[in-house]
């Protein structure tokens, strides 16, 4: 009795051992038919596991951060970077200026290349639209017009043609001024200074001509007057501007004796009145550099 008690508990252990072993190869079959074919069983080893399927919640659209976190982006494909929506591309004829996902391509290109422009100085430029987003007024070239055209903070400074150098001298038929620097030297004449100021060589809107005229006692006199107030005409220098314009200072004319005396300083102007020169205003708006 005890040998056949004995042999059926060894027949029942080996019952149990055989169907643990079956159950535990099924389970692995099942799992990995589960892996192949997507089903319930699924195990993902990179990535999250999204219903069926695993997704990668780092840059997939449509499980961005978390399964079934679809992202929507305005005028745009959309994107997911590190979990996050982002804007994939623009539509066409949109453009994304805030890097914002939350309202996409958010500016509609309305940028007309070469298109004319008012520039920060005023004058008219021409559309530039290098960046889309921050497009640009580009200035035009400068010009002999009494305009900053370039927006450079130098009205036409030492554009060629723009500006004629007046020098001044003293002789004996008092001070003489000239656009010829060997005038100004010539017969018993001391120059006082090259390039005292300078005048507009062109006669433009807001100038007027300045005439060199010669008194009956030698004495030269420079005025706006056409008919070179009464005396006699010699020639006509360039233009003074009407007002300070391009950074154009006063041109103050001063009289003593004969002696018909200019000066675009102030304090030489006062001197000048405060030794006997009567103050005759200012004839008109020049330039202390060309």
């Amino acid at each position: 009795m005890r040998l056949m008690a004995s042999i059926a508990v060894a027949l029942l252990t080996l019952s149990a051992v055989m169907a643990l072993s079956a159950c535990a190869n099924g389970h692995d079959r099942a799992s990995d038919a589960g892996r192949a074919d997507g089903g319930p069983n699924v195990r993902c080893d990179d990535g999250e596991r999204c219903g069926a399927s695993c997704v990668d919640t780092d840059s997939d659209p449509d499980h961005c951060g978390g399964c079934g976190r679809t992202c929507v982006i305005p005028n745009a494909t959309s994107a997911c970077e590190a979990g996050a929506c982002a804007v994939g591309t623009c539509t066409p004829g949109f453009v994304d200026c805030n890097a914002d996902p939350n309202d996409g391509c958010e500016r509609a290109v309305e940028c007309a290349e070469g298109a004319g422009c008012t520039t920060a100085c005023g004058t008219t430029g021409s559309t530039r639209c290098g960046d889309v987003c921050a497009p640009v007024c580009a200035p035009p070239a400068e010009s002999c017009n009494l305009i900053d055209d370039d927006c450079d903070g130098a009205c036409e400074a030492g554009l060629p043609g723009c500006r004629l150098a007046v020098h001044r001298s003293n002789g004996p038929n008092g001070h003489f001024y000239t656009t010829n620097r060997d005038e100004a030297a010539c017969c018993s004449m001391r120059v006082e200074a090259y390039d005292f100021f300078y005048l507009s060589a062109l006669g433009i809107d807001g100038t007027s001509p300045l005439m060199r005229c010669l008194a009956p006692d030698g004495h030269h006199l420079y005025t706006t007057d056409t008919g070179c107030e009464g005396v006699a005409y010699e020639s006509q220098m360039g233009f003074v501007a009407r007002s300070a314009v391009c950074g154009a200072v006063p041109l103050y004319r001063l009289f003593l004796g004969g002696n018909h005396f200019y000066t675009t300083s102030a304090p030489e102007r006062d001197s000048a009145i405060a030794s006997g020169y009567e103050d005759r205003g200012i004839v008109g708006y020049v330039w202390t550099t060309s």
